[in-house]
């Protein structure tokens, strides 16, 4: 088994600080065995100073030389470190990497100095910002790091048990360029803006759910699990609809007070009021809720006589997450059963003007008549995960080029968008690289800790399901659990 990669930092006293800052960006790989780094300030009390340094020095395989206007200036640094790192460098026995920091004169016996470092020296300065530049070189330390635990693993399966030296390839010089991530790169989290290339489409889908937001009374129903692109998907089918004339409307229910959902008429009067205000239409409820009809007949009239009426085209209605709804039966039953009424009206003129979309993540398992269900009615889109040929379309678009390591990637991770998305953040942003990401991605120190931690908790706050679950795992072949268990199992692995 190879041993971890020795690494030297080569700086000035002055710059300890931005030599922290550069480890801890090394700190996993360090943690992980694969690299071992040093410095003066690990020196023993008591020991001999320069014999030490002596000592790390020619011992490593990674020299990184840390070169600003006080490192050009010591006579230790430039005379004994830098000229004993370029020697090394020249008979292949390390790689020398040096990063000007931005503290570098240009000018004078500053620049003359500079001419003696290798020509793979990359400024700080040619990136955005610091933590970007530690990142990109963090990035490329990986690099040769397996590059050298792959030469001196093949030098130990020849049996040669010779230190990588001349011929091991050592004078390659890193690629520590910017990263050919996008400059815009997004952070994975929630809906994924408009404007963002980052999107991934999932033909026919998207050409399906436009085509059917511009048709009278149009209904669409998306279903998938959490983060798996429903919002995302909502906001462009809204999009469009806005691009052909339509006035648009999204509500999310978690906006709504808790209160609200005490009884009907509360959260009716909600609803209404939110889309009136959306549409910057003046709250008309006082005038349109008085009388002794009940209050869905109440709310189909404030849409039929005031809301409809005040529009000059079609409203594209988006519900976003309904899911929360379910948690109260009672309103549930009948709100749905309300939207199923609006939709079967669509032999009248006005109320063809109604474009709803409607995303839930859980199966819908309040009790609603088959007639009363807008669940069984419209243009339903069950969202699938990526494919591999997607996946490889959105790592290109992250500046990756994944090939072979596609198939790992969605062994570990399958096909989920958001799942996908972080893992090529992280690797864009030279986090972590691919084999250290699978590693971590089941641990709770991995990017994936809360997400994990959810799936948990759901299945410990229900027993039955948790001990269906240990079945289904524990079962090498297909296995029956109850099918209520089933039911509820899949619809509480399809919220997380």
């Amino acid at each position: 088994m190879t041993q971890g990669i020795q690494l030297f930092f080569s700086y000035s006293h002055r710059d300890e600080a931005l030599r922290d800052e550069l480890a801890k960006h090394l700190s996993l790989l360090e943690r992980q065995g694969v690299l071992s780094s040093w410095h003066d300030r690990q020196i023993t009390p008591g020991s001999e100073w320069a014999g030490q340094i002596d000592h790390y020095l020619e011992q490593a395989q990674i020299i990184l030389l840390l070169v600003s206007a006080d490192f050009l200036a010591s006579n230790y640094c430039y005379d004994i470190e830098l000229n004993r790192a370029m020697k090394r460098h020249a008979d292949g026995d390390a790689v020398v990497i040096p990063v000007l920091l931005r503290s570098v004169d240009w000018q004078g016996a500053s620049f003359r100095r500079l001419q003696a470092l290798p020509k793979n020296a990359k400024p700080v300065t040619t990136w955005a910002n610091q933590d970007e530049a530690f990142t990109d070189i963090a990035k490329g330390i990986r690099k040769v790091v397996e590059g050298l635990r792959m030469t001196v693993a093949e030098a130990q399966a020849e049996g040669d048990s010779a230190t990588p030296g001349s011929n091991t390839g050592l004078t390659q010089e890193p690629n520590l360029q910017p990263s050919s991530a996008p400059a815009d790169l997004e952070i994975p989290e929630g809906q994924v803006p408009l404007s963002s290339p980052f999107y991934v489409e999932r033909p026919p889908i998207e050409a399906d759910c436009y085509r059917a937001i511009l048709q009278p009374s149009a209904l669409i129903r998306i279903k998938a699990p959490r983060q798996m692109g429903k919002s995302s998907l909502m906001a462009r089918i809204l999009n469009h609809a806005s691009q052909h004339g339509d006035r648009t409307v999204s509500i999310s229910f978690q906006e709504a007070d808790g209160d609200i959902f005490a009884e009907l008429t509360s959260f009716l009067q909600w609803f209404c009021a939110t889309i009136a205000d959306a549409l910057g239409l003046p709250d008309q409820l006082d005038q349109h809720w008085d009388g002794p009809l009940g209050s869905k007949q109440k709310c189909g009239n404030y849409f039929y006589r005031y809301i409809l009426p005040a529009l000059s085209g079609p409203l594209a209605l988006g519900l976003d997450e309904v899911d929360l709804v379910f948690q109260y039966p009672k309103i549930a039953e009948d709100f749905f059963a309300l939207l199923r009424a609006w939709h079967e009206k669509r032999n009248d003129p006005l109320w063809q003007r109604l474009r709803l979309i409607i995303t839930h993540s859980k199966e819908v398992y309040v009790p609603l008549k088959i007639n009363q269900s807008p669940f069984n009615v419209g243009l339903a889109k069950d969202l699938p995960e990526f494919t591999a040929a997607q996946v490889s379309e959105l790592a290109a678009r992250h500046g990756l080029s994944l090939e072979e390591d596609v198939v790992p990637l969605m062994e570990m991770l399958g096909g989920h968008p958001y799942l996908i998305r972080v893992a090529l953040y992280h690797l864009a942003t030279g986090r972590f690289t691919l084999p250290e990401l699978l590693a971590i991605a089941p641990t709770e120190e991995g990017p994936y800790a809360e997400h994990l931690r959810r799936h948990l908790q759901n299945l410990e706050e229900s027993p039955d399901l948790l001990a269906a679950m240990q079945v289904v795992l524990q079962s090498k072949e297909p296995t029956r659990v109850g099918s209520k268990e089933a039911f509820r199992l899949q619809s509480k692995l399809l919220s997380i």
